[in-house]
Formats: structure tokens, C-alpha cells, sequence
């Protein structure tokens, strides 16, 4: 389980009397504005190899592109996703593998053409699946704040 977060408290009912809705008191008459951090993690899905499927939801749906594995979490579907190696079999028989389970999430509040969120385009999706490319290290790009978002996912 990962938690990253920016702040001392876990919900806006442990904020003080020098703290208001919009952020916390920083120093006479200024108060440190909300705004989002968008944290990502890289995961290798190299399992046992290199040939490996990303399979999406229960109904097992195998995706044969990088688009089909672009994902947006939502509210109304159970999510559980599976990474598995289906040419390498464990123990019990099983394909290797791992699967990824959701917690909370959250979709930028940013117009699709605002320049912020052009740069950050990554973030039009919760999941991405990829192939591995050295150059592509960085979901936003190698300089996600200087770009002009030509770089991003």
C-alpha cells in the first residue's frame, strides 16, 4: 500500500483555526494555495521475459495497443488489473504475473487546452501501458514544465 501526500492531514475536518478551506495559514495574511501534485510510478511489466499481456476488469480483455491500454478509472467499475507472462506458468500452474488495485484516484480539474495540461497530458488517463522505451523515462516529458507538451504520453 503507497499513500503520497503533501500535507499533515488525511480530510479538511482536521484543519486548524489557522487554516481555512483554501490552505494553511504560511505566514501573516498569506495562506498557501491548493493546488495538485501528480505523483507517477513506472512499473516494468517485463514478467518472466518479455512476452507478457496486460489484461483489463474481470471480463479478461487482452490489449493488443497502447491505446487500448490507456485506462480511466471510474467510479462504477470494480477495477483489478492483471500483468501476466502467459508463457511462463508458476507452480500451480498459473501464468506469472502480478495485478494492480486501485485505491482512490483523481483526473485533473484543467481544461484539455490549457498549456498546464497540455504539458501534463499524462494525466488524461489513471494507467498507461506502454512498451519499454529508454527515452520515454518520464511520464510528462524530460522537462514536463518547460514543454510544450509535444513530449508527454
Amino acid at each position: 500500500m503507497l499513500m503520497v501526500k503533501g500535507t499533515p492531514y488525511e480530510n479538511v475536518d482536521d484543519l486548524g483555526d489557522k487554516e481555512d478551506d483554501s490552505g494553511p495559514l504560511i505566514s501573516e495574511n498569506v495562506i498557501g494555495v491548493v493546488h495538485d501534485h501528480l505523483i507517477t510510478f513506472e512499473l516494468d511489466m517485463g514478467i518472466d521475459g518479455p512476452m507478457n499481456n496486460s489484461f483489463v476488469k474481470v471480463k479478461k480483455c487482452v490489449a493488443k495497443t497502447e491505446k487500448d491500454a490507456q485506462i480511466k478509472l471510474s467510479l462504477y467499475d470494480p477495477y483489478e488489473f492483471h500483468i501476466v507472462n502467459p508463457n511462463r506458468k508458476s507452480r500451480s500452474g498459473n501464468p506469472t504475473g502480478y495485478r494492480i488495485i486501485p485505491g482512490e484516484n483523481a483526473v485533473s480539474l484543467l481544461d484539455h487546452d490549457d498549456p498546464p495540461q497540455i504539458r501534463g497530458a499524462f494525466s488524461n488517463n489513471q494507467i498507461w501501458v506502454t512498451r519499454y522505451n529508454r527515452s520515454e523515462q518520464f511520464a510528462g516529458g524530460v522537462l514536463a514544465y518547460q514543454s510544450h507538451g509535444d513530449d508527454t504520453l
